[in-house]
């Protein structure tokens, strides 16, 4: 009797034990027990997010990678003349002028950004010219006033970026051509078109994602191509220093 009694407790044993093993093996949470840290999928969304807010900011605001740049802005322009056969000394004066631009900005691919458009630049300064026939040197010079109108052309390299949420900076250079509008000029002699460097610095606010208020600042050298060589005269290069502002339209 007690050998019956001590196996059915046994066979009872027996049966809890695998009860409670397979209960345990149903409620098995791997992920409560391999992964016990916080949830970060919201926190991955959120980044992911800002990523994608910031390259689309990168392209400066523009939907399809590119803008139109609308500038009003004022300029001088600084001359070099070099004189021929050790005349007297040549002075200058620099003078200032309205200018008007409109520039396109292109990403190409999210690979290359490049700048080109439209630039009227007023280019007025004063240069005086030696007498040729003062051996004694003695005569005062020439005034001459130059006031030629260009339209350029530039091909600039553009590199842009975010300061801030609205607040984005871009750097554009390179080569340009100019076309000299007013050929029929005080001074003759002069080029028809003009061959330089130049180098803009553009600062963007933006109103929307695809209108912003710009101020900037370009500088260009001219004269690559000697923009005059005429009696006296053997060279002239300029120097255009000017600010602007205007709007900026991303499409």
């Amino acid at each position: 009797m007690k050998t019956i009694k001590t196996l059915t407790v046994l066979i009872v044993s027996f049966i809890l034990l695998n009860f409670q093993s397979v209960s345990a093996e149903f409620n098995f949470d791997p992920k409560l027990k391999l992964n016990n840290s916080q949830d970060r999928s919201s926190e991955i969304k959120n980044r992911d997010l800002e990523k994608a807010k910031k390259y689309h900011q990168k392209r400066t605001g523009e939907f399809f990678g590119a803008s139109v740049d609308f500038q009003i802005g004022y300029g001088t322009t600084s001359p070099s003349v070099t004189e021929r056969d050790n005349q007297r000394e040549i002075n200058t004066e620099s003078k200032g002028g309205i200018t008007f631009g409109a520039l396109v900005n292109l990403n190409l691919f999210g690979l290359l950004n490049l700048t080109s458009g439209l630039d009227l630049i007023n280019k007025t300064y004063d240069y005086g010219v030696p007498y040729v026939n003062d051996p004694l040197n003695t005569l005062d010079s020439t005034v001459k006033s130059v006031k030629n109108q260009f339209l350029n052309i530039p091909l600039n390299l553009n590199y842009s970026g975010m300061v801030s949420d609205k607040v984005g900076v871009s750097f554009s250079g390179g080569p340009y051509f100019g076309i000299l509008l007013n050929p029929d000029n005080a001074v003759n002699g002069f080029k028809d078109f003009d061959l330089g460097l130049n180098g803009i610095i553009t600062g963007n606010y933006m109103l929307n994602p695809f209108t912003s208020i710009i101020l900037g600042t370009k500088l260009q050298y001219g004269g690559l191509n000697n923009l005059l060589s005429a009696g006296t005269i053997e060279k002239v290069t300029l120097t255009n220093w000017n600010v602007f502002t205007g709007l900026r339209f991303g499409f």
